[in-house]
C-alpha cells in the first residue's frame, strides 16, 4: 500500500506525532474523577498525577508515556528502515507529547516519551538517564530536578556508549538527544525558577 519512501516517511512522522499526543495523564486522572489540568501544577503529565493522586495511578502513565515514544521509534524503523527518519519521528513523538493536539496543544514536558524513544535506540544511554533521575528524586524529592539531571546525563551516556563501543551510528542519536534535552529544559523553565527560589513542590507534599 505504501510503496514510495516518501509516503512511508510521511506516515511514520504523522503516526509518531499522534502517538506522542495521546494524553495518558489526563485520561488516567479522568478515570479517577480528576481534571489534571485543574489541580496541582495544572500540567498534564506523570509528575502532577503522582503528586495529586499518588504513585499507583502515576505508574501506568509513566509506562504508557514511555511506551508511546518507544513505539514511535520502532514504527518509524519498520516503515522506513532509516535511522535519521526514525530519529525525526522520535522527535515528533516528543513534540506531540509536549504540544498535544488532543488538549489545545498543552501537554507534558517530554521526559518519559523522550526516554522511551532513546530506550529503543540506545538502552545504555537511556538507562543512565533513568538511573540519574531516580537517584536525584530519591535524594531531593524534586522530580523536576531529576528530569533536568537526566536530560544532561542521557546524552553523556549515549556519547560514552558511542565512544566505548566504537558505534558511529550513535552520533545522530546523540545529536537528537541534545535537542530533546534543550526542549526539556525549555519546558521546565518555570520549575527552574521555582527551584532557584526554593518554592518548587516535592514529591510527598500533596498538591492542593
Amino acid at each position: 500500500m505504501f510503496e514510495s519512501m516518501g509516503m512511508r516517511i510521511g506516515l511514520a512522522m504523522v503516526a509518531a506525532y499522534f502517538l506522542g499526543s495521546l494524553p495518558f495523564a489526563a485520561w488516567v486522572a479522568r478515570l479517577h474523577g480528576v481534571d489534571i489540568t485543574k489541580v496541582g501544577s495544572g500540567n498534564p503529565g506523570m509528575t502532577n498525577v503522582w503528586r495529586t493522586l499518588g504513585w499507583k495511578p502515576a505508574l501506568p502513565v509513566a509506562l504508557l508515556d514511555a511506551g508511546k515514544g518507544y513505539l514511535a521509534a520502532w514504527l518509524a524503523i519498520y516503515l522506513t528502515g532509516s535511522l535519521p527518519w526514525a530519529l525525526a519521528s522520535g522527535l515528533m513523538a516528543v513534540l506531540g507529547h509536549s504540544f498535544t493536539c488532543f488538549a489545545s496543544f498543552k501537554g507534558g514536558k517530554g521526559v518519559l516519551t523522550g526516554f522511551g524513544v532513546f530506550l529503543y535506540f540506545t538502552p545504555m544511554g537511556a538507562l543512565a538517564g533513568l538511573a540519574a533521575w531516580a537517584a536525584v528524586v530519591a535524594k531531593t524529592r524534586y522530580v523536576s530536578l531529576g528530569s533536568l539531571t537526566a536530560a544532561i546525563v542521557m546524552p553523556l551516556g549515549i556519547l560514552l556508549e558511542a565512544v566505548y563501543r566504537h558505534q558511529s551510528r550513535l552520533y545522530p542519536v546523540l545529536a537528537v538527544s541534545v535537542l530533546v534535552g534543550v526542549l526539556i529544559f525549555y519546558r521546565h523553565r518555570a520549575n527552574i525558577a521555582r527551584l532557584l527560589q526554593g518554592t518548587e513542590s516535592k514529591i510527598g507534599s500533596k498538591a492542593a
